[in-house]
């Protein structure tokens, strides 16, 4: 019993560990546009070990999960910043081919006229392919971005494109990989959201930097209470052998 509870505390200290880094994280990114907080999840485990009384007994392991909240919108004044509403994704694509979902809305107009996001990655249509807003002197000096992500120059009512704005069946399944961008290892088949886009707004991060200092400091408090008790019974094993041996 000694060995499998000096196990436990020793995963329970690396899961509060992880929690720590997690917390950290957010709060590295708060003022981060779109970005969306970790959450350390505890998920039992089947374990092998059986005690004398032949009943399983449960250990812990470490995951995260993105917690999907729609951070506070600001309106920055520039016509190519969008924000989505809900639970809305737009689409991006990189020069190899492979797509992304992501909410960070900072958008601009490449070199060769296309639509990209900050990162330089191509905006795709609702039909999957990237918005063209013009080249040199065929660009538009002015655009609007209807709600439903319909893109017009409004001076010859010309539509450039529509946006792809989609909803997912299962939006926790995507996996974060940086700068705002998330991948979705299901495939899902996602579907056009409605009026879903404020032009001239960006989403903020969701990251309340005061909730993430209280949990970081009942994280460290639960570090401090989980090594007293590795102490304790190591201490508690010493005794028991002493004993045994006299």
């Amino acid at each position: 019993m000694g060995n499998y509870g000096e196990s436990t505390l020793v995963r329970s200290l690396g899961f509060l560990a992880e929690k720590q880094a997690a917390i950290a994280n957010n709060l590295a990114n708060v003022d981060t546009t779109s970005f969306k907080r970790r959450l350390a999840v505890a998920q039992d485990t089947p374990s092998q070990f059986h005690s004398l009384l032949n009943e399983q007994l449960p250990t812990i392991s470490y995951t995260e999960q993105s917690d999907f909240g729609r951070g506070i919108t600001r309106e920055t004044g520039n016509k190519l910043d969008v924000a989505v509403d809900g639970d809305a994704w737009l689409r991006v694509q990189n020069n190899q081919g492979a797509s992304f979902y992501t909410r960070n809305g900072e958008l601009q107009i490449g070199a060769d006229g296309r639509l990209v996001n900050r990162e330089g990655l191509a905006v795709l249509d609702q039909s999957g392919q990237t918005v063209q807003i013009g080249n040199g002197d065929d660009a538009p000096s002015d655009i609007t971005i209807s709600p439903n992500g319909s893109i017009q120059n409004p001076t010859t009512g010309q539509v450039l494109g529509t946006l792809a704005v989609v909803t997912l069946p299962r939006p926790d399944a995507l996996i974060p990989v940086g700068k705002g961008l998330y991948t979705d290892p299901l495939n899902q088949s996602a579907t056009q959201a409605g009026d879903s886009v404020q032009q001239g707004y960006l989403e903020g991060s969701n990251v309340d930097s005061l909730q993430e200092l209280v949990q970081m400091i009942t994280v460290e408090r639960s570090f401090t209470a989980t090594q007293k008790a590795l102490t304790g019974l190591g201490r508690l094993q010493e005794n028991l052998i002493s004993n045994i041996l006299r």
